[in-house]
């Protein structure tokens, strides 16, 4: 059976063909990856993208790209909380003008609080919480530890406890075709 790639923040990943761009992990939220594209002159920041955690690992198989070593340092708290407020940012597609009218605060304030250039981030975290829906604990330790209780029809209890029955093997092969199949109605195939 295949080895699962484990992400973390932090991580650098540099393909086989040095032509082709590392990429930096920012930040994991849910099934998401959030990363830069780093070009191979200097590690220089080419563009920042958000991402499904399996297409990221299917990028790293196919690029045959390896986990380069990091010194292990962590990044300060108020860089943590910038990664965050990005990566969510981002996510929901929200413009750093979009979230600053939300906020009653000015774009550059926003870029400020993106880029942990200022201790005024923490005053809105309850605000932040509320615009991307998610608890504030998840700002606080990045950990968020809630109950959730979900509803399913009969038709997604049926596709579950076939899923369940199918060998590891086939459950990726499936986990593939339903993000095939998600990337074409999102696009409107």
């Amino acid at each position: 059976m295949p080895s699962r790639t484990i992400l973390q923040p932090g991580q650098m990943w540099k393909p086989a063909d040095p032509s082709r761009p590392s990429r930096q992990i920012l930040d994991l939220l849910e099934d998401m990856v959030s990363f830069d594209t780093l070009s191979s002159d200097k590690g220089k920041i080419d563009d920042h993208y958000v991402i499904s955690q399996s297409l990221f690992r299917k990028w790293v198989r196919e690029n045959d790209a390896k986990l380069l070593q990091n010194d292990g340092s962590k990044a300060s708290p108020a860089a943590e909380l910038a990664k965050k407020i990005t990566t969510l940012r981002k996510a929901c597609n929200t413009t750093q003008q979009e979230l600053a009218e939300s906020l009653g605060i000015s774009r550059s304030a926003v870029a400020f609080m993106e880029t942990g250039r200022t201790s005024s981030a923490r005053k809105h975290i309850p605000n932040l919480a509320k615009i991307f829906q998610v608890p504030v604990e998840f700002f606080l330790s990045g950990m968020v530890e809630q109950e959730t209780t979900m509803v399913l029809s009969n038709d997604e209890k049926d596709l579950i406890d076939l899923y369940r029955r199918l060998p590891a093997e086939l459950k990726i092969n499936i986990q593939k075709y339903a993000e095939r199949q998600t990337r074409k109605a999102a696009l409107g195939f």
